[in-house]
């Protein structure tokens, strides 16, 4: 009873605050409640800013432009950079694993306080997002481009066989008549002068190429589409029925056109901020490796122009707020591997190298890596357990937990005295053995300075964002959200 009428009275108090009060209290009410439990506070992001912002506040916008696999579900930031006690209202926020620019959208979209942004994405296809999902363009402009590429595009001519990209069965995965009209908007994009509009009508390419292909769609990473491994199941089978005739007879044009025009309204949206249309809040690219923090500016089709890059100072930035990639748990670059050669943004040679020195990659070279004590306790005896089983899984573990120590260390370097890193992370099986993935990235954490303040738990309520890959991996259900602080 006592209980409840404190329950009571809070509410009643909470009512009579501002916005940025009554989140704030949430906030420091599931602080207090980890400093007395030390456990994880189970909280329910998507609920609290659904109710004080509106259901279609992180789904408007340009979230959508471009699917991208592992993405950080937009309530997080949206919570967190809304608490000015977390980061100060002109703050600088870093994600060193932006992906497709989630945090750095909601930064400068923040309903209360709007924030330049910085990030880092070693996928090159995920930078390219997040510049195109950050930028505003001039919408009239756009338009009248789209229309002159379009009109261009329908007319009968086919495209020199010298501008269709050469990649390792390209014809396995496409029809001829869909690689002629793929190849002929590519060329018409290439033809475009201005740089930011070139990028957004290359998102717009890239997001319609598992569309009109052969792959599975129901399989992130591309696989040949199968029909009869949907035999039981009669829903997915009509389904995959219909796909294929419309792979067969693709309108390759037509699906690009109207990824353009709903893509052209969700730039529109964002240029109806103010302080984004008139640059008065940013968000950038910097960088591409996490492990060796940098700055430098972006080049044509998101490049990273390395020749100027300086070391991103120490003691710079006012708030981190990132997912690092998940443990073993999704091909990052092999979902999105006919994106990145149609784009010609990795070479085959570059993709594979890249694939395997990734965080997180499953394809370390055994060759090249030495397995040395980490000095942490409950890591060391994962890898030890590991060993026993799969070498190469566990030259995987060592690799990942070894550049996440890197991470960690640039993080906390370059983070202000008494600010806050905020690392959403999310448990699976390794070797079929559940791991509390959380728990360890803790651990790592406290080792290079970081002090834990608080752990949340958050319940995945939407499929989408991360599949079940094999039964090693596991489904991820919940994400554990950990609060440190330098």
């Amino acid at each position: 009873m006592i209980q409840q009428l404190n329950h009571n009275k809070r509410l009643k108090i909470i009512r009579g605050l501002s916005l940025e009060q009554q989140l704030t209290e949430i906030w420091y009410h599931s602080l207090t409640r980890f400093k007395e439990k030390q456990e994880p506070v189970d909280f329910n992001f998507k609920k609290i800013v659904e109710k004080h912002f509106g259901k279609l506040h992180s789904t408007n916008f340009t979230h959508f432009l471009h699917p991208y696999p592992g993405k950080i579900f937009a309530y997080i930031p949206t919570f967190i950079l809304s608490i000015p006690d977390i980061c100060p209202p002109r703050g600088k926020v870093l994600d060193p694993f932006c992906g497709s620019g989630t945090v750095l959208l909601e930064s400068i979209i923040n309903p209360l306080y709007k924030r330049d942004a910085f990030g880092i994405e070693i996928n090159p296809l995920g930078r390219l997002i997040a510049k195109v999902k950050t930028t505003p363009l001039d919408v009239n402009r756009l338009v009248q481009i789209a229309d002159n590429l379009l009109k261009k595009a329908n007319q009968h001519s086919d495209v020199e066989p010298v501008l269709i990209p050469k990649f390792k069965n390209i014809n396995f995965w496409f029809s001829e008549k869909v690689i002629k009209k793929l190849a002929k908007l590519l060329f018409l994009i290439e033809e475009l002068e201005n740089d930011d509009f070139k990028d957004f009508f290359y998102v717009c390419f890239s997001s319609i190429i598992r569309k009109v292909s052969n792959a599975d769609p129901f399989i992130p990473p591309p696989v040949k589409l199968k029909t009869q491994k949907y035999r039981n199941s009669p829903t997915k089978l009509a389904y995959l029925e219909k796909f294929i005739k419309n792979v067969e007879k693709a309108d390759v044009i037509g699906l690009f056109e109207n990824k353009v025009k709903v893509n052209s309204k969700r730039i529109e949206s964002l240029c109806k901020i103010e302080e984004v249309k008139d640059d008065k809040v940013k968000a950038r690219i910097i960088w591409d490796d996490a492990r060796c923090m940098k700055k430098s500016k972006l080049g044509y089709k998101a490049r990273i122009l390395r020749e100027n890059a300086e070391p991103l100072p120490s003691n710079s930035v006012d708030l981190i707020l990132t997912s690092p990639p998940y443990l073993t748990a999704q091909k990052y670059l092999r979902t999105q591997k006919l994106e990145l050669f149609w784009l010609g943004l990795l070479s085959e040679e570059e993709f594979s190298h890249l694939n395997r020195n990734i965080i997180g990659s499953e394809n370390t070279s055994l060759k090249n890596i030495e397995l040395k004590s980490l000095g942490i306790e409950s890591i060391d005896s994962l890898i030890k357990w590991a060993s026993a089983i799969s070498l190469q899984r566990t030259a995987n573990l060592y690799k990942y937990f070894f550049d996440m120590e890197l991470a960690l260390s640039e993080m906390y370097r370059v983070l202000k005295k008494d600010r806050y890193a905020v690392i959403v992370v999310g448990n699976n099986k390794v070797l079929g053995k559940y791991v509390e993935t959380y728990k360890l990235l803790m651990d790592l954490a406290v080792s290079v300075g970081f002090e834990l303040e608080a752990v949340f738990r958050d319940e995945i309520r939407g499929r989408g964002m991360i599949t079940k890959r094999h039964n090693s991996g596991g489904l991820i259900k919940e994400e554990f959200i950990l609060l440190l602080r330098k």
